[in-house]
């Protein structure tokens, strides 16, 4: 994606050059000098001009970097830096230094097209040009990985079932391992059923494919016995069970997976920059399908954790799934957790696409993240867990049900319902991204990729 551009001397560079109004730059007033141009005529985030034979490269872009730090405009900067269809290198040294890593994540996130079934790869590669590589160096290196990791994530969502089933998504985390300190641990169908995995097997049992656990450590702080577990919702597809969805809401189903995408592009993200912190993964992994085996409303499951679970409604899976998950990862010494799901339609009323709902037991470590999406510039909106959210899931057969059954506050009951099986001593977070993974135009967005890697940073 990014080509390192050696003997650099702008006046002999036949590739178009990109490079900022940074008029504090002694290349960047050389480079005006010569063409004799005013950059108070220059408007929008990227101008192209024809060098009319002042330099041998034809064309030289300018980018505004207001538009870079605007939050509105910025993404559009990007795109429009990355869309340049000439032979391009890039300025680096005409750019601000503090900028640099967000440059690099900009510009990776800008440079993703989900090609992967098209006949045509429009994707492209950019040249950068720069003095001083040991000070950029690791600004370069962070902003590319956490760009990659986002893309990685957005990859994930995107790709269809029948390319991407829990088998699947076993074997790209297991490829994880190739990262230093990274220890990768899949559990079979029958691993589970020895856990008494009732809950999240019972999702699986409409399915002809095999349900995956996916466990992932890693330690990078062993001198700490603080255990931050990241559990993902991992139903690759949902089309609601018996509790079929409606022919509007099915398409796009291949995005319920999102959160099982976002921990894993977090992990990459965090274990690559070699993060001090000792994180966990956990995923339990199946589709949610119609079968003949399939549960169905009024059935009983018992979780791993022993509570039974009268079924109200087929699609409250991910709730069950993301119960046995939030045992076992408990079960292997984490003493945090942040669960991150697609979980209900609920969230995506009450905040739209523009927030994540976040839900927690501990108000000091629900700060603590969103101090850090704050800082990255996502947004997180705390919504409440009430007793009344617990007393609507009280059943009649079983001790707790998955479902109220009623349209209100949805998104607060699902995480009543998580809290019932996260330990009174540990601190956890529940985030809601159904509204914010997925855009229907664009496909999946990474979202929090960024904050939940730098909130170990």
């Amino acid at each position: 994606m990014f080509n390192a551009q050696k003997d650099f001397n702008f006046k002999e560079e036949t590739k178009m050059l990109v490079l900022t109004k940074n008029q504090e730059s002694d290349l960047v007033n050389e480079i005006v000098s010569l063409l004799n141009v005013d950059l108070e005529d220059l408007n929008g985030p990227v101008t192209k001009l024809n060098t009319l034979n002042k330099l041998k490269t034809k064309y030289v872009a300018f980018v505004d970097e207001d538009h870079l730090n605007d939050e509105t405009k910025k993404d559009a900067a990007y795109k429009a830096m990355a869309d340049v269809k000439e032979d391009a290198i890039l300025l680096l040294d005409t750019f601000k230094k503090e900028t640099i890593t967000e440059l690099f994540e900009g510009l990776t996130k800008a440079t993703y097209r989900f090609n992967k079934f098209k006949s045509e790869d429009c994707s492209n590669t950019i040249n950068i040009a720069y003095t001083d590589k040991k000070e950029y160096a690791e600004a370069i290196h962070e902003g590319i990985v956490l760009g990659e990791a986002i893309n990685h994530t957005r990859e994930l969502i995107n790709t269809p079932y029948n390319y991407l089933n829990a088998e699947k998504l076993a074997e790209y985390a297991k490829a994880l391992e190739t990262i230093d300190n990274v220890k990768v641990t899949v559990y079979e169908k029958s691993d589970c059923e020895a856990m008494n995995m009732g809950a999240y097997l019972g999702v699986n049992k409409g399915s002809t494919d095999a349900p995956k656990l996916i466990h992932i450590e890693y330690m990078g702080n062993p001198d700490s016995k603080e255990i931050t577990a990241l559990v993902g919702k991992g139903v690759m597809y949902d089309t609601g069970g018996y509790s079929l969805k409606g022919v509007q809401n099915m398409p796009s189903m291949k995005m319920d997976m999102g959160g099982s995408a976002t921990v894993l592009g977090a992990i990459e993200a965090a274990t690559r920059l070699k993060v001090k912190a000792n994180i966990h993964v956990v995923i339990a992994a199946t589709d949610n399908r119609i079968g003949d085996y399939a549960i169905v409303p009024d059935d009983i499951l018992t979780s791993a954790k022993g509570l039974t679970i009268e079924i109200i409604s087929t699609d409250a899976e991910g709730r069950l799934t993301l119960a046995d998950a939030l045992w076992f990862a408990q079960e292997k010494g984490a003493t945090r957790l942040i669960d991150v799901a697609t979980l209900t339609g609920a969230v995506v009323g009450a905040l739209g696409k523009t927030y994540t709902g976040a839900f927690t037991n501990n108000e000091t470590f629900l700060n603590e993240l969103m101090e850090t999406a704050k800082t990255n510039k996502e947004r997180l909106w705390q919504l409440p867990i009430h007793q009344d959210h617990h007393d609507d899931l009280k059943s009649f057969s079983a001790d707790i049900k998955n479902s109220s059954g009623s349209r209100l506050a949805g998104s607060s009951v699902a995480a009543a319902f998580l809290q019932k099986f996260v330990d009174d001593d540990r601190a956890w977070v529940h985030l809601d991204i159904a509204g914010t993974a997925y855009e229907s135009k664009s496909g999946g967005t990474g979202v929090l990729v960024k904050t939940l890697t730098n909130l170990f940073k």
